[in-house]
């Protein structure tokens, strides 16, 4: 079952070889914006609400509330923790950054109310919102009996690779970091260490930094105070940064099979960009309701990977002592991420008070990669684009705010978001759904804002080190803290 679990997720380090794989499909699916404050105070569920610079990101049309012009900007802290538990051993790491999440300008045009038009106003406008955030550490610490180095050579014999055919970046570095041994008569791989008597103490640690955003051109239009419409095109970017260093120090060497530790390092950098279109409408049928609805294209990605990998090794005899490093990887490739339709309402009592819903709904099996154009050795992606089918599913994302005017110029907020788990629940060990919960205060007057808000998102994940066969599952609860504030102009 471990093994299915693993093959189906990608989330093995088992296969040796860098590639593409469903799991880097879900991390470039997966939105959680992070842009204006008060946007994140009601939970995101703002697209029937408009007049703000995250907003208008989900619903185009929620910028036809605009009737001044208006430049806002972010900044944001964030706070990124984790507690790993492998073989009943406790780890726990975190990592700090500061982001400018949100900035944009939107300039509204009125109708000359001479003419005889129903149309109140346009307005055109660019924006840049955070999508995802990638900043993160985690530190994963157990003892275990089975090494990487067995999987390694399991993987090089059930394959049945010769010496001259095995990879640059994986099990060939730790045959040149003398961590794996070819027996030419047998015609096989042995690991250099006691796999009859083994007590691997294992640590493995892992940073990773980077955000997708997206920048959006959008126009939108005021049909009479009732109607709102408005579209935007997309060009979101991709920065994504990992560096892993995995250590393994052997309990019980002796004088032949002498490897005393070994450390293996991992370095993946990916930078994509993209295009989409968004379209939406908004319409108050009373002066204290509102609903919305908003339409997203998929994302059409060009990425490209760079990677690189090193083994450094010691034993009780130095002169054995070697470092592996591998040639530099580069690798670009084409990714399309699922499309999302948006529903929400608003429901606004006089000027003191409102409460606001939204509903989304995206498939993450509709993720796929695609060879680069023009590759001249296009690859097929079909095993990954149907792991990605078999793995993931449709998901409900769900998010409500409210939000009080205590006085004129003040206003308190809360907010909640559910994510759906985007991972079929007969292939997971762990519910993949994430919750994020907000509050903040806000001040406005004529000509200027400013809004604080505390975000915080909690999730729980599921990773293997290696071949499940040989290791326990790590289990890992996550979060991360944000501490936002917008400052907004009006002109």
């Amino acid at each position: 079952m471990k093994r299915i679990i693993t093959t189906l997720i990608g989330i093995s380090m088992a296969l040796f070889a860098y590639s593409q794989n469903e799991t880097d499909a879900l991390r470039y699916s997966f939105l959680n914006y992070t842009g204006t404050a008060r946007f994140n105070g009601l939970g995101g569920a703002m697209g029937a609400l408009g007049a703000d610079m995250s907003a208008i990101s989900i619903n185009p049309a929620g910028m036809g509330r605009y009737s001044r012009s208006d430049f806002s900007f972010t900044g944001n802290v964030t706070y990124a923790g984790a507690q790993s538990e492998y073989n009943n051993d406790f780890s726990s790491d975190f990592k700090g950054n500061f982001n400018i999440p949100n900035i944009g300008v939107v300039f509204a045009i009125p109708v000359d109310f001479n003419k005889a038009s129903m149309w109140r106003s346009f307005q055109v406008g660019i924006s840049s919102n955070r999508t995802n955030d990638f900043h993160g550490r985690t530190r994963t610490e157990g003892v275990n009996d089975n090494s990487m180095l067995l999987s390694y050579t399991n993987y090089l014999n059930e394959n049945n690779i010769p010496l001259s055919g095995i990879s640059d970046f994986y099990e060939g570095q730790a045959f040149d970091a003398n961590l794996i041994l070819f027996d030419s008569v047998a015609n096989n791989y042995l690991p250099w260490y006691d796999t009859a008597n083994s007590q691997v103490n294992q640590v493995n640690a892992v940073t990773t930094r980077g955000a997708q955003y997206q920048t959006d051109i959008s126009f939108s239009g005021n049909y009479d105070g009732k109607i709102y419409v408005g579209g935007s095109i997309g060009f979101p970017r991709i920065r994504y940064n990992s560096t892993r260093t995995f250590t393994e120090t052997f309990a019980n060497p002796d004088s032949i099979l002498d490897t005393e530790n070994y450390t293996f390092e991992e370095n993946v950098t990916t930078t994509g960009n993209g295009f989409n279109i968004k379209v939406g409408a908004i319409f108050v049928p009373l002066p204290s309701v509102r609903f919305g609805l908003a339409l997203h294209t998929p994302t059409w990605y060009t990425m490209s990977d760079s990677y690189n990998t090193q083994f450094v090794s010691n034993f009780i005899d130095n002169f054995y002592n070697e470092r592996a490093e591998s040639p530099e990887g580069i690798y670009d490739y084409r990714l399309r991420t699922p499309g999302r339709m948006i529903a929400s309402a608003a429901f606004l009592y006089k000027k003191r008070g409102l409460i606001s819903l939204e509903y989304e709904l995206v498939d993450y099996s509709n993720s796929s990669f695609n060879s680069a154009q023009g590759a001249l050795s296009p690859y097929d992606f079909n095993s990954e684009n149907n792991a990605v089918r078999d793995i993931y599913q449709t998901a409900n994302i769900l998010k409500a705010g409210a939000e009080f005017r205590m006085t004129n110029h003040w206003t308190i907020r809360g907010g909640y978001t559910y994510f759906g788990s985007p991972i079929k629940d007969e292939i997971s060990l762990v519910d993949h759904s994430r919750t994020n919960y907000s509050g903040g205060i806000g001040y406005k007057n004529k000509s200027f804002s400013l809004d604080f808000t505390f975000l915080r998102s909690e999730w729980e994940e599921e990773s293997y080190l290696y071949d499940p066969e040989l290791v326990e599952p790590i289990i890992r609860e996550r979060y991360i803290n944000n501490f936002m504030v917008t400052a907004g102009f009006r002109f």
